[in-house]
């Protein structure tokens, strides 16, 4: 075995995953994100650092061509994963295993490399996903495997790697949410590559980036204007989501809300509520469980986002302890301490202050406003209620959701609230706004969806 057959190898047994999730396969992510956590593969914050690129539902047109974009920045040796139709553990841990061999097969990353290479030269057309099928092999072994997990709802293909690592101590991270809040949406420039054919230079648009305007911003002062997207693909990020903003130096001085939608229905945190509605007997304690697991997801994308990466894994991993494991016991001692830990936190707070909160300047508190900070604590509020309530089997006879009142999709009202927000906001704090709202785009209808991203 040569050298670099080793490498490639030993790098396919620690993938660097990427998740991108379509809206309406919100159980599809969950489940994948506990599998990637029991096996210990540490996520990437953007496609140069992936590896693995895992997309969990189908998506619609804008999604589907952002991922296509998303895909050609995942460097080799990369593989891709499609999660869709039946959402069996099972079927995720099969994806997986197969992912992991396909990055150590050298033979096809050889393959899929020179096909981009050749792509880049112009000796062939657009770079796409490696397909076992497209290569020779010496036997029918990768066809039949392919076919597999086609009939389950695994769809593979090969592709990326990166090495990079954005390693947070508990709080050593927090000061580096700039990085995540606003660098690293390239990945989800998925209308502005597409429209431009994803290469080229054109008049006023070099490289499908549309050049700088001029304008005054709210001090006077005439500074450029450059147009910026942020999604529909990052992580730690609502799925489908896309807001265009508009920037003067480092302040967004606009901000439009688009939905990069997903082909389905299911509504996974509403859930238990729907079906009460439908007349279906829900428990109390099993709408307790959703509900608690939803603020913990809510918790630990905020606290990733932040940088606080141990607190995170920490929310997840209680999480799916509610949803898939099962195991209650010690769940709200365990949560009692974890959310003392994050009250306590006085950096994260400082982050947070005057964050998400309407005509007030990042940094400045207004008390009895309804702040990210502010949010952060109902949550966790809620979810001590909830946890409190896991062995209630009185019937549920309310629609009062994670995020409210089930029939009234509330997080239709949280991207409508969502530009206003953003307003006067610095890039960087933008994402902490967005996590700390955290609308399900689960809820929103199929009108209020873009028609690109």
């Amino acid at each position: 075995m040569g050298l670099s057959a080793w490498l490639t190898r030993y790098a396919a047994a620690r993938p660097r995953p990427l998740v991108v999730t379509a809206p309406h396969a919100t159980r599809l992510r969950l489940l994948a994100e506990a599998e990637l956590a029991r096996r210990g593969w540490r996520g990437a914050r953007s496609p140069a650092g992936a590896d693995l690129l895992v997309v969990c539902g189908t998506p619609a047109a804008a999604l589907s061509r952002a991922v296509e974009v998303v895909w050609t920045d995942v460097p080799a040796p990369r593989t891709l994963v499609e999660l869709r139709g039946d959402p069996r553990p099972e079927l995720v841990t099969t994806a997986l295993d197969g992912a992991v061999d396909r990055l150590a097969d050298v033979r096809s990353q050889r393959l899929d490399a020179a096909g981009r290479a050749g792509a880049r030269d112009g000796r062939h057309g657009p770079a796409q996903p490696y397909d076992e099928h497209d290569g020779e092999h010496d036997d029918g072994e990768h066809h039949a495997e392919h076919g597999r997990h086609g009939e389950q709802g695994g769809q593979e293909h090969h592709g990326g790697h990166g090495g990079q690592h954005d390693q947070h101590s508990e709080h050593g991270g927090h000061g580096r949410h700039g990085e995540q809040g606003g660098q690293e949406h390239h990945g989800g420039h998925g209308g502005q590559h597409d429209r431009h054919g994803g290469h080229g230079h054109h008049m006023g648009n070099p490289g499908g980036v549309p050049m700088a305007e001029r304008g005054r911003d709210r001090d006077g002062l005439t500074l450029d204007r450059l147009h910026v997207p942020l999604g529909p693909v990052l992580s730690d990020w609502p799925a489908g989501l896309v807001v265009e903003t508009v920037l003067q130096g480092d302040v967004i001085q606009q901000a439009r809300v688009e939905v990069a939608g997903g082909l389905g229905t299911e509504r996974f945190w509403d859930a238990p509520w729907l079906a009460a509605l439908e007349g279906r007997r829900v428990t109390r304690g099993e709408a307790a469980r959703r509900g608690a697991a939803s603020r913990l997801d809510s918790v630990g994308r905020l606290l990733a986002v932040a940088g606080w990466g141990g607190a995170a894994t920490e929310a997840r991993r209680l999480r799916d302890r509610l949803l898939w494991e099962r195991r209650d016991e010690g769940v709200p001692e365990e949560f009692a301490g974890f959310a003392r830990r994050v009250r306590r936190s006085w950096l994260l707070h400082w982050m947070l202050r005057g964050l998400g909160t309407p005509g007030l300047s990042p940094g400045r508190s207004r008390p009895g406003r309804d702040g990210v900070a502010a949010r952060l604590d109902a949550w966790l509020d809620e979810t001590g209620r909830a946890l409190n309530a896991l062995d209630d089997g009185s019937p549920l006879d309310d629609d009062a959701g994670p995020r409210g009142p089930v029939g009234d999709r509330p997080s239709e009202a949280l991207l409508s609230a969502l530009p206003g927000l953003l307003t006067g906001t610095e890039l960087a704090a933008a994402r902490l706004v967005v996590a700390g709202l955290d609308p399900d785009l689960d809820q929103v209808r199929p009108a209020r969806e873009a028609s690109h991203a």
